[in-house]
């Protein structure tokens, strides 16, 4: 028995309409960009890196992205500034842990402090 297809659709990839064009590596960092992209939208940040500031900022880190401790990721230096090449960096998900952790102590101490000085 065949399958019931629709006329004219191919399964499986099409890389032939792929914005990134037909290299399977571009597509995924195309994706992983416009992923990154639409989260930062719905969290209403302002998102200033197109897809080729973005590719130069990863470089060859980006093959070692992921969510081991020794994988990589892009975290804003300002968390409450824009995503644009200035404000970011490519940093361990180690490294970014300890530093988010370092963040929340100082607003922790300073709410701490304030509220015993009150």
């Amino acid at each position: 028995m065949t399958e019931k297809r629709i006329w004219g659709s191919l399964p499986g990839p099409r890389p032939h309409v792929w914005k990134s064009g037909p290299d399977p590596v571009e597509h995924k960092k195309y994706l992983n960009w416009l992923q990154q992209k639409n989260q930062a939208q719905f969290r209403k940040e302002t998102w200033e890196l197109d897809f080729e500031t973005w590719k130069e900022i990863w470089g060859d880190k980006f093959h070692n992205k992921g969510r081991g401790s020794d994988n990589f990721c892009m975290t804003r230096r300002d968390d409450k500034g824009a995503w644009r090449p200035d404000n970011i960096e490519i940093l361990t998900r180690k490294e970014h842990v300890l530093r988010q952790g370092q963040r929340r102590n100082k607003t922790w101490t300073w709410k701490k402090n304030r509220k015993a000085a009150e």
